[in-house]
């Protein structure tokens, strides 16, 4: 009997493979036609559910055939792009230096990947009960710290804003799923954990641990994003207000990193314009679908959070050339 994992069933029908590996079940020496393969996340996630949608529309809205897979989320996403057994996957802003620059987890393998676009922020700040006793980033100092899990992209992020702070090397960490996460604070088991909003919309997690247990977000300071920004640019703030999460009692900044779309270099100027512009001439169906996690899925949002450091699909490009959004201090793929 052989044993499957997710990596190696992804590499049977990933990529350029696809097609061939699923000829067999087509039939006799049926041609099958290319499946470009999209990386989401998590069963039930955010990210799984948002690609899961921009996949679907993909496909409803041209004439190629795209499907989404669950992996472990926008880290693993970047290797498998680099594998070659992804075209398309979810990705968040603070992957993309380590994996383009071969660091921590890529370590020897870089990753080549290009941008597409920007879909939604989300909101991953430092979080603590409300009866915990503790104000600040430093009064975490010996504390447990609990970012989701190892491999994910708020870990990373953790680490980074951690370390700009000068206490990485100071609080007990410690990993799990989101809802082992979320289950570590009510019980007690750890201090601080990260918010889970997107665009500023609290999650189905977060609002559940809001009906048992007060919670406060600890203050983030401009200067010290700027610092971890420094050391990874793909870390960001936003503000978010009582509007979106009413447990807010006023505006608030918290640290945050940026939904793009990332792909393979493979993926020609052709395949990249017809998927950007079968998403964006679908804008409103796809935010209908997508609910407040593709709310963002709009023209003037599409650029907000790609990088100028990494190079921008063509297609992706021309599309956004055509309806006026392109920004010159990025460069194309190509």
């Amino acid at each position: 009997m052989t044993i499957l994992t997710r990596r190696t069933l992804l590499q049977g029908i990933g990529g350029a493979a696809g097609a061939a590996a699923m000829t067999p079940l087509l039939g006799g020496g049926a041609q099958a036609a290319k499946i470009y393969q999209w990386g989401s996340s998590s069963l039930g996630s955010t990210g799984y559910q948002i690609i899961t949608v921009l996949a679907a529309a993909a496909s409803k809205h041209s004439d190629g055939r795209h499907a989404s897979l669950s992996t472990a989320g926008g880290a693993e996403n970047m290797a498998l792009i680099g594998e070659g057994i992804l075209d398309f996957g979810q990705s968040t802003t603070t992957d993309w230096y380590p994996a383009i620059n071969g660091l921590g987890r890529y370590e020897g393998k870089p990753v080549k990947a290009v941008q597409m676009f920007s879909y939604t922020v989300w909101q991953c700040t430092p979080m603590v009960r409300a009866d915990s006793g503790i104000e600040t980033l430093e009064d975490l100092v010996g504390k447990r710290v609990m970012p989701a899990t190892a491999g994910g992209a708020t870990t990373g992020l953790w680490n980074t804003l951690f370390e700009a702070a000068g206490l990485k090397d100071k609080v007990e960490w410690t990993y799990g799923s989101w809802s082992e996460t979320y289950d570590a604070l009510a019980s007690g088991a750890v201090d601080c954990i990260p918010s889970l909003l997107t665009a500023g919309n609290p999650s189905g997690v977060l609002q559940r641990l809001e009906t048992t247990h007060g919670l406060k977000i600890l203050p983030i300071s401009e200067d010290l994003v700027a610092k971890a920004a420094e050391m990874n640019p793909g870390v960001k703030s936003a503000m978010v207000t009582p509007e979106t999460w009413g447990s807010l009692k006023e505006p608030t900044r918290m640290v945050s990193f940026g939904g793009v779309l990332a792909a393979s270099p493979e993926i020609s100027e052709d395949v990249g314009y017809t998927v950007t512009k079968a998403i964006y001439e679908n804008a409103a169906d796809v935010r209908k679908r997508g609910g407040v996690r593709l709310k963002d899925i709009t023209p003037e949002f599409a650029m907000e959070f790609l990088m100028p450091a990494y190079p921008v699909n063509a297609g992706a490009a021309k599309y956004f050339k055509e309806i006026g959004i392109w920004d010159d201090q990025f460069t194309i793929h190509g």
